[in-house]
């Protein structure tokens, strides 16, 4: 009996040390799949384990609904909700320029029959938006949500399934409030809304649901349409989190504490920009920004990503041929870090290791102003070789002057900064038609501000080697600069000298799409001019030996040239047929694959005795089977 006693006293004692937290359930962290609801969770989780918490992290569980009834359920303790989407999933509705505390508490108090409570504001705001390719906009006249609505029935719309669901502040209510219907819809799941912006950048659809706080608004220069009507309520980050869970893990409230107001807008763009721009886990930049932060203790982890960043001109369309090759490199190479890189001089970026890429045209690979002996045509900028040939490039040449009808009658011509590809082209063209014209670099950190430094330079021309579509020569041609035609390129030998540069035509259907419904500014008839490459350039590899005092020494770029396993991935990528200019140097891997030369018809004299031995074998082996045998009646 007393063994018995003391075997029940044993159980309870340790049911009760059980119940008392021995071995506590985790704290369940939930949140959606986007980079900043993500990142926001997983600072609630590092700090809780940093605690003592046990945690179970629930990323991507679903949208705003799925998490809130996963709450009540008790499968999840908290998660990051924004104070507009709160409203929404309650039915309400607020104005713009309602007070951030009256807000909460309404929050608060609607939440309060659940057991559920609303933290104090996180510093940021993620609210949701229209935005469009900046070019698109311009060329449609578009600013406000008014303007998209005269224009929607022509157009395609891009939402994910949680905003095309939601009755308070989704699409319907949107579009009735502005009265406007797309002539489609294009839905993604809430896990998908990624492709939302390769499609608005790909032009597959002309609008898409964004959110404010995502570093890709910047990095693809979208631009955010004006809520001009105030739709959309404010939409403060916070976290949502179950009474019971403060009263489990007491040490959650010091942490939530600790989280308010601590995450700016900037803040979470630079993070988000990491994971999403930078392809880096969500969970180590938060754990990198906490160290630095101060806040836990560690070392930041050296990161074994690749880096693959791409440089381009400050005029280049991130929203266009600098967008699409960067997608590109993204899918082809998912474990790398891949990003622009603005740069005034794209291949100097390689050569000092910045990136191991650079968008230029083919005239960048050269440094016109002489001529090298050994071939005829100016020297090539050492150090670089071509990876892949992503479209074409064709001089705008502006008239800045009212007087100025001709090329030769410049004596100023405003161009991009040295070692730009339209530094190299306008002097290319300087010299291959002898004009007595200077020239004069400009720069600008966006295409804008070079639009304004190439008008303010007090030239007579600007000059840009470009795509069709760049936003600097669409700002110029919508400020009512004309384009004046290069003529007289086939004279001399100017196609041996300078064979980058080919005689060829803008015509006005070529801007077209960017003036709809209007005549092209500065381009009412074709424009003789000249095309050439756009290439994707990486380190090429050292090809010249010295003799120096420890030695033979090579001339090594800091970055070493991309294996050919990776200039092919690039150009399945981008897939275009045509070849690159002999003249530039190009990949190892681009090189032409030779026939398989055939077998040598000679064998060698070992395998000529080894033939012949078989063949007397075989005679040998037939003369035993067909010999005649002998009668045995006539040996006796």
């Amino acid at each position: 009996m007393m063994r018995f006693q003391f075997l029940l006293s044993s159980l309870i004692a340790t049911a009760v040390l059980t119940g008392c937290g021995g071995d506590r359930q985790p704290l369940q962290v939930g949140g959606q799949e986007s980079p900043e609801n993500r990142i926001v969770a997983e600072l609630v989780a590092e700090l809780a384990s940093e605690s003592g918490i046990p945690v179970k992290r629930r990323m991507g569980l679903g949208d705003s609904r799925i998490l809130l009834e996963a709450l009540k359920r008790g499968e999840i303790d908290l998660y990051p909700e924004y104070t507009g989407a709160g409203l929404g999933l309650l039915g309400l509705a607020q104005a713009p320029g309602a007070d951030q505390a009256a807000t909460l508490a309404l929050l608060r108090e609607r939440f309060e029959p659940l057991h559920i409570d609303w933290s104090e504001p996180l510093g940021f705001e993620n609210r949701p938006g229209l935005a469009m390719r900046a070019d698109r906009a311009r060329a449609l006249g578009i600013v406000s949500y008014s303007d998209l609505a005269r224009r929607a029935d022509r157009l395609a719309l891009g939402v994910d399934s949680e905003f095309l669901a939601r009755s308070v502040d989704g699409l319907a209510p949107l579009s009735r409030r502005y009265g406007m219907q797309f002539r489609q819809i294009i839905e993604r799941e809430v896990g998908d809304r990624n492709e939302l912006y390769d499609q608005l950048i790909d032009g597959d659809i002309d609008v898409a649901l964004v959110r404010s706080a995502d570093a890709r608004i910047d990095m693809f220069g979208l631009r955010v349409l004006e809520d001009d009507l105030d739709f959309f309520s404010p939409h403060d980050a916070a976290l949502v989190y179950r009474q019971a869970s403060v009263r489990r893990f007491p040490e959650l409230e010091t942490i939530l504490a600790q989280l308010s107001g601590k995450i700016g807008d900037e803040q979470i763009r630079a993070l988000s920009r990491r994971v999403t721009l930078r392809g880096e886990d969500p969970r180590d930049v938060v754990r990198a920004e906490l160290i630095r932060l101060g806040l836990i203790e560690g070392e930041v982890p050296t990161r074994d990503r690749q880096a693959l960043s791409l440089a381009v001109s400050p005029s280049a369309n991130a929203d266009g041929e600098a967008g699409t090759v960067l997608r590109q490199l993204r899918r082809s190479f998912p474990t790398s870090d891949v990003n622009l890189v603005r740069s005034s001089d794209p291949l100097g970026a390689i050569e000092d290791g910045s990136v191991r890429l650079a968008l230029v045209s083919a005239p960048a690979f050269f440094s016109p102003g002489s001529v090298d002996p050994a071939t005829g045509q100016p020297p090539l900028r050492g150090g670089f070789e071509a990876v892949a040939l992503v479209g074409s490039s064709i001089l705008h040449t502006f008239a800045l002057g009212p007087d100025i009808d001709r090329l030769e009658d410049a004596r100023v011509i405003a161009t991009g900064p040295q070692g730009s590809s339209s530094y190299s082209a306008a002097q290319s063209i300087i010299d291959g038609l002898e004009l007595s014209a200077v020239l004069e670099p400009v720069a600008g950190d966006t295409p804008g501000d070079l639009a304004d430094a190439l008008i303010d330079s007090g030239a007579d021309i600007a000059m840009l080697m470009q795509p069709v579509g760049n936003s600097t020569a669409l700002t110029l041609l919508e400020r009512g600069l004309s384009l004046i035609p290069v003529t007289n390129w086939n004279r001399g030998n100017n196609r041996i000298v300078f064979p980058y540069l080919q005689p060829g035509r803008l015509v006005p259907a070529d801007y077209a799409p960017f003036f709809p419904g209007t005549q092209v500014p500065g381009l009412s008839q074709p424009v003789e001019t000249l095309v050439t490459q756009l290439l994707l350039a990486g380190p090429a590899a050292a090809r010249e030996t010295v003799l120096g005092t420890q030695g033979p020494a090579s001339f090594i770029p800091r970055a070493l040239p991309l294996t050919d396993q990776a200039v092919e991935r690039i150009n399945v990528a981008i897939g275009t047929a045509e070849e690159i200019y002999p003249v530039l140097p190009q990949a190892r891997a681009l090189a032409p694959r030779l026939p398989r030369p055939p077998e040598s018809l000679s064998p060698s004299p070992a395998a000529s005795g080894l033939s012949l031995l078989a063949i007397a074998l075989l005679i040998w082996m037939a003369w035993l089977l067909f010999r005649p045998l002998s009668d045995p009646d006539q040996d006796q």
